[in-house]
């Protein structure tokens, strides 16, 4: 079935194909990257070269290749496609160099996870409009396939076994969830970054797992993990940068009550949360639902506002004696707070105190039967 839906990101991928000579595109492993490109291009009827770099060994025979055969095998189609390209050590010279004119075609760069490149060359990408990230199929992307009504009656599912294209196109599939999730662990992120202590990663994700969407400090990971907080704060910045985890700090305005110095962190797809803990039971049989849905749609609308080049900032609000305000966006149109809970039923009550020290936020519930205009509202 994923391949069926229409990406949000086709069209423009289309146009930037057509008009420039390299394209870097980034998102999550098993997002959908090489598909889409696959797609554009063989509705362009266009000649396509595809290198694989996923392996050492592929990675160890392309460095291998002289300049003239990595001529004569550029040459052979006009568009070449070179997959998981965060692990070349030399990818910035070879970014310097299409930009340059040196390589005829025009290349895609696939990356799965943050590719080591100055920061210069980055900011250059982001302006002349270089760099695509596709994410993990949306809730915009599913309604415009299925219809509202069709995702809101499946809704158990993607908050159960998330929004992975392999795991939407094969139904529901926890096994599918954890070989993505084992995947990416087991994997480099990058070509200088290596996890050596996977089990511990994987014990400090089941910790992030269940304080979902609510305060939790560095050091309570690392105690409960084996591991010190430097390393768990590395390994955070890296799920953080690869598309796995969301990191949004706390709302301070300087008042006694607040929580000044912390974040909560959740997971772009619920599918990987629920594979951490292996835990894909019906929801009629959880005891985290609220966490569950609060995960979903707050990865949604960053995704929502990613798949727009809409800018936005994220926070949430807590106070010592427990007050808080799930998620809050600060955009061009205004600032808004939102509180979560799943039962439409239930009566949801705004901290008094966020009130008088933010006036100007706009307070609303995100429930099944509001949460849609959450995730499509421009």
């Amino acid at each position: 079935m994923s391949s069926l839906i229409n990406r949000s990101r086709k069209s423009e991928l289309r146009e930037k194909l057509l008009a420039n000579k390299l394209l870097l595109l980034r998102g999550p492993r098993g997002s959908g990257k090489r598909t889409l490109v696959r797609e554009v291009l063989q509705e362009l009827g266009k000649g396509t070269v595809e290198v694989d770099l996923s392996t050492r060994k592929l990675r160890k025979k392309f460095k291998a290749l002289s300049t003239e055969e990595k001529e004569a095998l550029f040459a052979s189609g006009e568009f070449i496609l070179l997959n998981e390209t965060q692990y070349l050590e030399d990818l910035q010279e070879l970014i310097e160099q299409v930009l340059s004119g040196k390589w005829k075609g025009t290349f895609v760069l696939s990356c799965s996870f943050d590719p080591v490149l100055d920061e210069v060359l980055k900011e250059v990408l982001v302006l002349q409009g270089l760099e695509i990230y596709i994410d993990t199929i949306s809730f915009y992307e599913l309604t415009s396939y299925l219809s509202l009504p069709e995702v809101d009656k499946n809704m158990e599912q993607r908050l159960i076994f998330g929004n992975y294209p392999k795991v939407v196109a094969e139904g529901s599939n926890g096994e599918e969830v954890i070989e993505l999730l084992n995947e990416v662990l087991e994997s480099q992120f990058g070509v200088n970054t290596r996890v050596n202590k996977q089990d511990k990663l994987m014990r400090a994700l089941a910790v992030i797992s269940h304080h979902v969407g609510e305060p939790v400090s560095y050091n309570e990971i690392a105690s409960k993990s084996g591991l010190d907080n430097e390393t768990i704060e590395r390994y955070v910045d890296l799920l953080v940068e690869n598309g796995i985890l969301i990191r949004i700090p706390t709302l301070y305005s300087g008042h006694r009550y607040e929580l000044k110095k912390t974040h909560v962190i959740f997971f772009s797809d619920n599918g990987i949360r629920n594979a951490v803990i292996r835990n894909f039971n019906p929801i009629e049989f959880r005891l985290d639902l609220d966490q569950l849905w609060k995960n979903w749609l707050i990865s949604e609308r960053i995704k929502w506002n990613r798949m727009n080049g809409r800018k936005a900032n994220y926070f949430f609000w807590r106070t010592h004696t427990k007050q808080m305000i799930d998620f809050i966006e600060v955009n061009e149109t205004g600032k808004f707070a939102y509180k979560t809970t799943w039962d439409k039923k239930k009566k949801v009550k705004f901290p008094a105190m966020f009130g008088e020290l933010y006036p100007d936020y706009s307070q609303h519930t995100l429930n099944k039967s509001t949460y849609w205009t959450f995730l499509s509202k421009k």
